[in-house]
Order: structure tokens, then C-alpha cells, then sequence
């Protein structure tokens, strides 16, 4: 079987013609083959029986011979001998020719004849051996016989089988062709039904090969054909998901102004767009527990993200993907939730709910991971390289639009913050002398058409100034709005209260039927002034002096009602204060002094009684002088020096600032150039224009003039205008401050914050400098809002290409915080006040610089605690550990310190009598945000320490007593966290 098939085999590898050769071979070669096969037998059998007889009749022949001989020998003599040699000779020639057994007789009997006394037998034995010639001739001839029968039918049954074998070959020939054909028909209806079936077998070398092959290359284009149409579907769908899965996810972002919107919005475009099952992001809360709260959700299973409660803290069993993410600071996937180990403790809520394969991705702001952006589907390895590249591209966006979000936010907030403190007293909360003035002609007006009257209470408090001088003016602040609290709350709805200026409270009560109602009010308020106040210090009573006006009775000029208002107020203070007075004509008495001083003023140009100090401004960066503010004095004959803030204001009111001011700009001129001749090197000064003066048409020239008539460049000269001047007339300040510009002097805004600017305006004023008010300056060390208002006039002067100057500083707390923020310059009593040409020239001459402090990065801790025993047992714990340690009892020494000194670490108790350790860490934390801070404590206020550690106010929370080594271990970890979140800012120091 095995021999047949290697033969089928090898008939199959054969070729088309060999096979149908081999067909018709099969058919004709048995028929000749046994025709052949038939003659060949005939013939040879034929030959073999003439052989068989003629060797049978030559042994008869023989024998006959023998016995011829044997007769002729019979008497005993030389005849019988030669007999026998006959005999012998015979028997030779036979047993040559003969088979067996007649040779092995004639062999015999030749033996026999050498034997005595066997003469007679050799007769008998001849005789016989004669007779069995002629029987084995006779039975040769009756096989041959046979065999020719035989052959007979051999001839005529070898062309019937050979016919039948020729027709299996060709059968099996013709099968193989057919099976080959019907392959490659069915082949080709499978590829062009588009089944592609696998290549076909060739198993010869026969024409069909050719027909298989093209049939085998039609099927491998139509497969690769059909394999590039589904890549191309494939890839056509994924580009499409793609491109729907990002502009879902930028529409989410694009415009956004909520935080948590966006974010919400993101999620469901993630689900709706990326087909996931599940997207969630969770925000990493710095409370007790370190606990991720989800505040987005797109997709189902809302319940089982609420109650997953995970944690990003130490505790690595409830970090899950999304806490392993924030703190490792990667994007985690993990393909299959059910044999990953991060979701062994959630695994029973995820497998039922289809969640099959996740990816949590850190999400930051800036350096800070605030937390993780989680994804869920219900195919097990959804998040392969690809996918999750294009996550990252949309985490990046994210990021991105929070970032965007959140400065937006932060702008906005000190715009309005701004624009508060544009409207609003910063301190009190009240309406300022800008908003006054506007609702005060809405009063007017609306008393006007209802026919009724207008009462104005001007309210002064008595001594205040021993108030602040004795008690510090921190305790003058509290006491002042203490005061704007208690006006509120008597002055009822409808009123407004303001508060003008420092000690001066100003309230309006609309529709009024007499002045009695405001007499009433007054009498309240003085009884009220007349106790201690409830944050106030103790047995002190912020006694007042009130005056009263009514419109339009005291005048038919909104404006002139706050001036009698005024008038009455200091006729009450000149009683002896504690009172109230309504406004009598008499008083207008006190105007004849106001235009007596304004005759004086009139004159004192005349009789030069004007003249200039000079205050100078100093660099931040090395010290030395860079500038001066030109000031104005008056040296009044009678009166002796005259403060600016009395006769400025009336200069402006009455238009005498614009002789003073083209006075003061010729003035300021000169002098330079008399430095400059003395050899000084002179830094540029700058003038103050009022709004009057920068308005006026002929500033100019005015300029112009004076640095002509002296020779001077106009890089020596600055000209210094108010906030609220270029934005009276935005339009023309630009037009202005550009000529001026073009000029070359040098241009400064000062006063900046304090007035109507909006930041969409400071980038078209072509200015030099940005002079931060003195009012964000006083505070900025303990008051956050003036902090950020200061960083963010900073940031934005320096992102705008502008030098900053910050005016007023007395203190080295101020000064040390500005210079941390890089503020450009400082001005203030803290390095010289307004001091007269000589002594300028004198610092000039002596190269006078201001002392800077050392930039050191030693590491430095302060520690607050109102016992004095526990800061020192703190001190000896700590101090082994190289720190320098700095220490306060209260509050306000602790703020003090942090502005004089760069300081990592903050330890501060949390019960102390003035401010508690959350409220102090919290100014702490928007008032320097790179420091660590830690609380100690030993009462349980549980509820404020976990709240200032939920807004990040605190880094760590510590009891009383406290174990040393823990202590000491955690304040390591936060110089050590510290370095690590500001290694950039170490790195520039040293």
C-alpha cells in the first residue's frame, strides 16, 4: 500500500501531457505487451519441444549405439573391449544431452562397463535406459502440449486484463485532471464571492500548476486587498473617533469659566465622544485623611464612584489606580481590573458593573498634582500605547484649560478686588470719596423730584490720633471698623455710610421730612460713641463730632452739601467735640480763611515762598540710588511750613496748580543742572503732574521749555501722573502720554490701584514705570489682599516690560517683602525722607546705598507660641539639627519676622489670645505660600485644625506633649518637602 501510494504520489507530481502520454500508453501497451508476451511462449515453447524430442531421440540413438556395440563384443576378446569403449563413448555423449535422471543412468552404465563380469548386464541396463528416452520424449511432449493450451489462453486473456489496466490509469489520469479542475472552479467562485479561501496545493508540475498559481495570486491580491480595506475602515474609524474625541474635549474646555463645569463637561465628553464606559476625576484633598473627592462624572455608574472613598495618603490598600497615580506622579493602566491587586478591595463592585480595564492619569496645575483623571471600559486591554498617547494629548489640554481657568480666576478676582478698593474702604468696607460723590447726586436728585430733603451727617472721630499713637494703629484700625460697623447698623436701609477719609465718616439719609430725623440719628450715634466699643481696647470711647447739613436747603449744589456737612462738623469739634451741630450761615466764616490762604498761595510764587525737597528712590537689587520724587513745600511767613496736603488740594481747586506745577517742572530743571556743574552724577527726578496740569494744553511746551533753558536731556527728567488723571480721558492721556514719550522723559503712574484703571487700558499707556500706592505698601507684611494686590502689580509691570516702584515703605518687613517679589525700586522713610537739595547732594556725593539683607539659603524655622517655656523646650529639641530658629510670642512678631527674614518652616501653637494658630497660618500661607506649616497644639480643636489642613493652610498637625524624635523626624521631611517644591529658587540664590 505503501509502494502504491508513493506511486500515486509520483503519477500526480507528473505533468498534463506525461499524463495523458501515460493515459493512452495504458491503454495500447498491455494489448502489445501481450501479444508479444503470446509469441515469445508459442516461440519458445516450440523451440523447447523440438529441443526435448531431438535430445530424447539422441539418447535413443545412443542407447541404440550401445547395444550395436555391446551385440558386436559378445565373445571375450579385443571386440568386446572395444565394445565397451563404445559403450563408454555412448553413455557419454547421452549423459552430456540428458537430464535427470537419464543422466545419472547413462552415467551409470558407462561405470558399469568397467566392471568385470557386467557385460550382460549392460544390455538390460541400455535397453532400459532406451526405453526411459523414449518415455520421458513422450511425456516432454504431453507437457508441451499442455503449456501450448496454456499460452493459448494467456494470448487470449493478456489483452483483456491489460485493456483493464490501461483504462484504471487513465481513469485515475482523468480523475486527477478533474479534481484539479473542479479545486481551481471552486477556488475561483470563493474569491469571487470574496470568501478568500486558503491557497491552493500544487502537488505537480503540470500545466495546472500555472492556472493554480494565477488562481493562488488572484486570492493573495483579493486578501490583501480586502485586509487594506479593512485597515483603511479600520483606521477611517479610529481617525474619525479621534478627531470627535478631541473636539468633544476641546469644546468642553474652549470658553469655560467654571471650574467644576469644565471638568464635568470634559468627563461626559470623554463617555459620549471616547465610547468609555465610566470617566471620572477626582481632586486630591490635603485634609486628615488625604482623601480623592470626585467632583466630575461622565457615564454611568455614579454610586460606584461615590462609594469607592479613595485615598492618595500612606495608606497604599485605599489607593486604587487613581491615588497610585497622584502619588507616583504616572499614568497607571491596568488591563484587566480583575487580576490587578490595586483593585482587589474594589474588585466586587467593578466586575459586576462591567468595568473591566482602567487608567489613571495625574492630573497637575503648574508643579502640583491636584489630582487624577480616571477612565473605565468594558473590554479587558482597552488602553493600549496608542490609546493611551492620545489620553495623555487630552490630559495635557486639561491641564491646560484648568490652568487657563484658574488665572482667570485669580484675575478676576483681583480686578474686582481693585475695583472694591476703587469704590470701597479697604479697612471698613464702606463707600469711599468716589462712590460718595456719585450716589450723593443720585440723592440730590431723587430728593429733588420727591420733593423732600437730603440730610448729610459729617462724622469726625474726637482724638482718634492719641488713639493710634498710644495703642498702635492696629488697635486704630480695629477701632475704626468697629465704628463703621456700628454706623451701619444705626443708620438703617437707605443710608449710605462712607468713609472719606481716616477718622471721617460720612452717612446720607434720603427723603427725610425735617432735620430733625438726622438730629435724632446724631443724638444715637453720640450715645452709642460714648461706650467702649466691643472690639475696641477696653475704657476707651471713640467719641465724635457731627455735623449736619440738609438739601437743598444749605445749598442747591449737591457738592456744597458735604462742604457744610464739613463746616458744621468742625463748629461741633470746636466746642470741644462729642457733639452735634446743624449748619449755620455764620459758618461760611470759615471759608474767608480758605480764600485768605488762597490770596497767600496767589503770592507765593512772588515772594518765593515755594520750594523743592527732593526724596530719594532707591534700587531693591544693589542698594544704590536710582531717582528722586521732586515734593513741594511752603514756607509760609506767618504760618511757618505749610503741609502739602492743605494747600495742594486747594491749588487744585482753584486752578493755581498749573502755575505751581509749570513752576515746580522749571524748578526741578534747574536744580539738576546745578548738580551736574557741581560734578554730581544726577539719577533722573521725577515731577508730579496733576490731572489739571497733564490735561492742559501747553504741557508740551511747558517741558520742552525747561529742559531747553537748561541744557538738559530729557532722560533727566520724569514726570510722574495719577491713575485717576489718564483715566479721565483715556483717549487723550494716550495721546498725551505718547507726545511725552516721544519727548524722551521719562513717564511714571502713580498711585496705581487706587483709581479707575482697568488692565485691558494699562497696555496702551506708554509707560516707564508703575508705582505701587502706599496704602497696599502699609500692610503688606500682614494683610493678604494687599500681598496679592502688590505680586500682582508686580507680575503684571514685569510681564508688561515695566519697571516697579513701591512708595511709602518704612518698615524692613515691607522692604524685604518686595524685594522677595522683585519689586525694581522702593521709596519711603525707611532709607530718607523728603530732604532739601543739599542734603541730596550730600547722599549723592557720599554714594549713600540702602543696607540689603543677606540672600542666604540657611535653612531657617520660626517658631510662635504665646508660652515662652515652650518655645524655648522647642528651641533646645530642635537646634541640634542646624536650623536657625527664629521665635515670637504673638502674632504680629511672627509676621514681622517672616518679612525680615526667608524662612522654610513654620511651628505655631494654635491657642493664643490674640489670633489662633489656624487664622495666623493661614495669612501665613497667602502671605509667603512656599513656606511648610505646622500646628501644635494641646486642646482637641479638631474642627479648625482639619479645616485650615483641607484649604492647605497646614502641613502637619502635632499634640501637646509632643515626642521629640517624631518632631524633629517631621520637621526634617519639611525643609526636605520645601527643598524639593522650590529647589529652582535655591538654586538661583546660591
Amino acid at each position: 500500500m505503501a509502494a502504491l501510494a508513493k506511486f500515486q504520489q509520483k503519477f500526480q507530481q507528473l505533468s498534463l501531457r506525461t499524463r495523458l502520454l501515460v493515459g493512452m500508453a495504458a491503454l495500447v501497451a498491455p494489448v502489445l505487451l501481450a501479444i508479444l508476451a503470446v509469441t515469445a511462449s508459442q516461440q519458445y515453447l516450440s523451440s523447447a519441444l523440438q529441443g526435448f524430442v531431438e535430445r530424447d531421440n539422441r539418447i535413443v540413438e545412443l542407447s541404440l549405439r550401445a547395444s550395436a556395440a555391446l551385440l558386436q563384443g559378445a565373445v571375450d576378446g579385443p571386440a568386446r573391449l572395444a565394445a565397451l569403449r563404445d559403450v563408454r563413448e555412448n553413455m557419454r555423449l547421452a549423459a552430456a544431452v540428458a537430464a535427470e535422471p537419464l543422466r545419472s543412468e547413462a552415467q551409470d552404465i558407462g561405470l558399469l562397463s568397467y566392471q568385470a563380469g557386467a557385460y550382460a548386464q549392460l544390455a538390460q541396463r541400455i535397453a532400459a535406459l532406451s526405453e526411459h528416452a523414449t518415455e520421458a520424449g513422450l511425456a516432454g511432449e504431453r507437457r508441451l502440449g499442455w503449456l501450448r493450451h496454456q499460452a493459448t489462453l494467456l494470448a487470449l486473456l493478456a489483452p483483456l486484463v491489460a485493456l483493464g489496466i490501461g483504462l484504471m490509469l487513465a481513469f485515475a489520469v482523468v480523475r486527477g485532471i478533474d479534481r484539479t479542475l473542479r479545486e481551481c472552479v471552486a477556488f475561483a467562485r470563493d474569491v469571487a464571492d470574496g470568501k478568500l479561501p486558503k491557497r491552493l496545493q500544487v502537488n505537480s508540475a503540470s500545466e495546472f500548476e500555472q492556472l493554480v498559481n494565477t488562481l493562488n495570486d488572484l486570492a493573495v491580491d483579493a486578501r490583501h486587498n480586502e485586509d487594506v480595506r479593512h485597515q483603511q475602515a479600520a483606521s477611517l474609524l479610529v481617525l474619525e473617533r479621534v478627531v470627535a474625541l478631541r473636539g468633544a474635549c476641546n469644546a468642553a474646555l474652549a470658553g469655560a469659566v467654571d471650574e467644576m463645569a469644565m471638568l464635568q463637561a470634559f468627563c461626559e465628553a470623554l463617555v459620549e465622544a471616547g465610547h468609555y464606559r465610566l470617566a471620572w476625576i477626582g481632586y486630591a484633598r490635603r485634609d486628615a485623611e488625604q482623601h480623592i473627592e470626585p467632583v466630575a462624572h461622565g457615564g454611568s455608574d455614579r454610586d460606584y464612584v461615590d462609594q469607592l472613598k479613595l485615598s492618595w495618603g500612606e495608606d497604599v490598600r485605599r489607593r486604587a489606580a487613581a491615588g497610585t497615580a497622584i502619588v507616583q506622579r504616572r499614568i497607571l493602566a491596568t488591563s484587566d481590573v480583575a487580576h490587578d491587586p490595586l483593585f482587589a478591595a474594589w474588585r466586587g463592585g467593578a466586575l459586576p458593573r462591567g468595568l473591566l480595564s482602567c487608567v489613571a492619569m495625574p492630573l497637575c496645575c503648574g508643579d502640583e498634582v491636584i489630582g487624577a483623571l480616571n477612565l473605565y471600559d468594558g473590554a479587558v486591554g482597552r488602553f493600549d500605547a496608542a490609546e493611551l498617547a492620545l489620553l495623555g494629548e487630552l490630559l495635557r489640554n486639561l491641564e491646560h484649560g484648568i490652568a487657563r481657568v484658574r488665572e482667570a480666576a485669580e484675575r478676576q478676582r483681583i480686578e474686582a478686588l481693585l475695583d472694591h478698593r476703587v469704590s470701597f474702604d479697604t479697612l471698613t468696607g464702606l463707600a469711599n470719596r468716589v462712590t460718595l460723590e456719585g450716589r450723593l447726586a443720585q440723592a440730590a436728585e431723587q430728593a429733588r423730584a420727591g420733593g423732600k430733603q437730603l440730610a448729610a451727617l459729617f462724622v469726625d472721630l474726637d482724638r482718634f490720633r492719641d488713639v493710634n499713637d498710644n495703642f498702635g494703629h492696629k488697635v486704630g484700625d480695629q477701632m475704626l471698623a468697629e465704628v463703621a460697623r456700628l454706623l451701619e447698623s444705626l443708620a438703617g436701609e437707605g443710608a449710605t455710610v462712607a468713609r472719606p477719609a481716616n477718622d471721617e465718616f460720612v452717612i446720607l439719609l434720603p427723603d427725610v421730612e425735617s432735620g430733625a430725623a438726622a438730629g435724632a440719628l446724631a443724638t444715637t450715634i453720640l450715645a452709642r460713641l460714648g461706650q467702649p466699643l466691643p472690639g475696641g481696647p477696653p475704657n476707651v470711647r471713640p467719641l465724635a463730632s457731627i455735623g449736619i447739613s440738609l438739601f437743598p436747603d444749605d445749598g442747591a449744589d449737591p457738592t456744597a452739601l458735604l462742604r457744610t456737612a464739613d463746616l458744621a462738623m468742625q463748629d461741633a469739634k470746636g466746642l470741644g467735640g462729642n457733639t452735634f451741630r446743624f449748619f449755620a450761615p455764620a459758618m461760611n466764616a470759615r471759608m474767608a480763611a480758605r480764600f485768605s490762604m488762597e490770596a497767600d498761595l496767589r503770592q507765593a510764587l512772588e515772594r518765593q515762598e515755594l520750594l523743592m525737597h527732593y526724596q530719594p528712590q532707591v534700587s531693591l537689587a544693589n542698594g544704590n540710588i536710582t531717582g528722586a520724587e521732586a515734593l513741594m513745600r511752603w514756607r509760609h511767613p506767618t504760618r511757618g511750613m505749610v503741609a502739602p496736603t492743605e494747600f495742594i488740594r486747594l491749588a487744585e481747586e482753584t486752578g493755581l496748580v498749573l502755575p505751581l506745577g509749570a513752576w515746580a517742572i522749571d524748578k526741578v530743571c534747574a536744580q539738576l543742572r546745578a548738580w551736574r556743574e557741581q560734578g554730581l552724577a544726577v539719577p533722573p527726578v521725577a515731577v508730579n503732574l496733576s490731572a489739571r496740569q497733564f490735561h492742559q494744553k501747553d504741557l508740551l511746551q511747558v517741558v520742552r521749555a525747561a529742559l531747553s533753558g537748561n541744557g538738559l536731556a530729557p532722560g533727566a527728567l520724569k514726570l510722574e501722573v495719577t491713575e485717576s488723571a489718564v483715566m479721565h480721558d483715556v483717549e487723550a492721556a494716550v495721546a498725551i502720554l505718547a507726545e511725552l514719550k516721544l519727548l524722551g522723559v521719562g513717564i511714571s503712574l502713580d498711585d496705581f490701584g487706587t483709581g479707575y484703571s482697568s488692565l485691558s487700558y494699562l497696555k496702551r499707556f506708554p509707560i516707564d514705570q508703575l508705582k505701587i500706592d502706599r496704602s497696599f505698601v502699609r500692610d503688606v507684611t500682614t494683610v493678604p489682599d494687599d500681598a496679592a494686590i502688590c505680586n500682582a502689580v508686580i507680575g503684571l509691570a514685569h510681564n508688561m516690560h515695566i519697571n516697579v516702584i513701591a512708595e511709602g515703605v518704612e518698615t524692613e518687613g515691607q522692604m524685604n517683602y518686595l524685594r522677595r517679589q522683585h519689586c525694581d525700586e522702593m521709596q519711603g522713610f525707611l532709607f530718607s525722607k523728603a530732604v532739601a537739595p543739599a542734603a541730596f547732594a550730600e547722599m549723592l556725593a557720599a554714594h549713600k546705598k540702602l543696607a540689603l539683607p543677606s540672600d542666604s539659603a540657611e535653612r531657617t524655622m520660626l517658631i510662635l507660641d504665646d508660652e515662652v517655656n515652650i518655645v524655648k523646650a522647642l528651641s533646645r529639641t530642635l537646634r541640634p539639627d542646624g536650623y536657625r530658629i527664629l521665635t515670637a510670642n504673638n502674632a504680629a512678631d511672627a509676621l514681622a519676622l517672616l518679612a525680615l527674614h526667608r524662612v522654610q518652616v513654620v511651628l505655631s501653637d494654635q491657642r493664643m489670645p490674640e489670633m489662633s494658630g489656624t487664622e495666623f497660618l493661614s495669612r501665613v500661607k497667602a502671605l509667603y505660600p512656599e513656606t511648610i506649616r505646622i500646628i501644635l497644639s494641646g486642646y482637641t480643636d479638631l474642627e479648625s485644625v482639619i479645616d485650615a489642613i483641607n484649604r492647605g493652610a497646614v502641613y502637619r498637625f502635632f499634640t501637646k506633649p509632643w515626642n521629640d524624635e517624631l518632631l524633629r523626624n517631621c520637621i526634617g521631611e519639611a525643609f526636605q518637602q520645601h527643598r524639593l517644591m522650590y529647589q529652582h529658587e535655591v538654586a538661583e540664590q546660591t
